[in-house]
């Protein structure tokens, strides 16, 4: 299982939900209620300092979640979240997404 630790790892995973859904980064955009040079800027790694909010919108709005571990070791607990009444996300293979876009070189 790959670790998602940067914005890039972000960036990959939301142009590979988006893309899986046969979504432009506008139709993306618009269901996040974000703008379209965010997606972008987001996929392409570059918002480092992107709002946690915004990125969490775009995600949900792809459908996409991020499952958090704490070390075994660690004795803080964390409080359940609220059940959602959503429908399952389409599940994204992550490890198989984030190799063939670590392994293609960037475009200039």
């Amino acid at each position: 299982m790959e670790l998602v630790e940067t914005v890039r790892d972000i960036g990959v995973l939301a142009r590979a939900a988006r893309i899986a859904r046969g979504w432009s980064q506008q139709d993306a955009a618009d269901a996040a209620g974000v703008s379209r040079r965010f997606v972008n800027m987001i996929e392409g790694g570059q918002h480092v300092n992107a709002e946690v909010g915004r990125i969490l919108a775009l995600l949900r709005a792809l459908d996409v979640r991020i499952t958090a571990a704490l070390p075994a070791d660690d004795p803080v607990t964390m409080p359940e979240a609220p059940h959602r009444d959503t429908a399952e996300p389409d599940e994204i293979d992550l490890d198989a997404y984030l190799s063939t876009f670590r392994t293609q070189p960037r475009p200039i």
